[in-house]
């Protein structure tokens, strides 16, 4: 009797052995980034207000975030119009593919976007768009929500989700830059 009953707790213990083998994690699906009504590309836009500031101080401190937040400026930015208060860039970011088995991650390419951010008397507006896969021809970013292409993978789900982690740091980057006010450092108080 004990034999039977040591037996069917050994066939219960497998079975519940196998089935949490048999568990996959089921892989998160992919964001929704902000699109266009109109091109439906992914766009993140914005206008912020900044009471009390001139479209010329505006434009210097846009200016001025392009050059500290880009390792590369002069290579990122491709119009800077002082009259119309604009500035338009393509920068570049590197995305990774997802982790393999043992946690390593390889290189995925990069991203290019074209932000523009354009200053008038109390407020800025910023635009990013344009978002492709760089390699040898353009590929653009929404096609990674595209299941049915042949060259479709579960990578593109984290392509995705790194793009817009990378587009939501930069944006809280800028509108951080942009409305709060530098500390002067005055070097009469010692």
């Amino acid at each position: 009797m004990q034999k039977i009953f040591l037996a069917a707790v050994l066939a219960i213990a497998i079975s519940f052995t196998a089935d949490a083998q048999k568990k996959i994690e089921t892989p998160l699906p992919p964001p929704e980034l902000p699109r266009d009504n109109v091109t439906n590309k992914i766009t993140y836009e914005e206008v912020v207000d900044v009471q009390g500031k001139l479209s010329d101080e505006l434009y210097q401190k846009i200016l001025a975030w392009f050059k500290m937040y880009y390792k590369n400026p002069g290579e990122v930015i491709r119009e800077n119009d002082s009259i119309g208060k604009s500035v338009m860039g393509k920068p570049r970011f590197r995305i990774s593919n997802p982790p393999d088995k043992e946690g390593t991650r390889s290189d995925g390419g990069l991203v290019q976007y074209t932000i523009t951010i354009a200053a008038k008397d109390g407020r800025f507006k910023y635009t990013l768009t344009d978002f492709n896969w760089k390699g040898n021809s353009y590929y653009a970013c929404e096609k990674w929500y595209d299941t049915a292409l042949p060259s479709h993978t579960t990578a593109m789900d984290e392509y995705l989700r790194q793009t817009d982690n990378y587009a939501k740091t930069t944006i809280a980057d800028l509108k951080n830059s942009i409305t709060n006010e530098k500390q002067v450092k005055d070097k009469n108080d010692w």
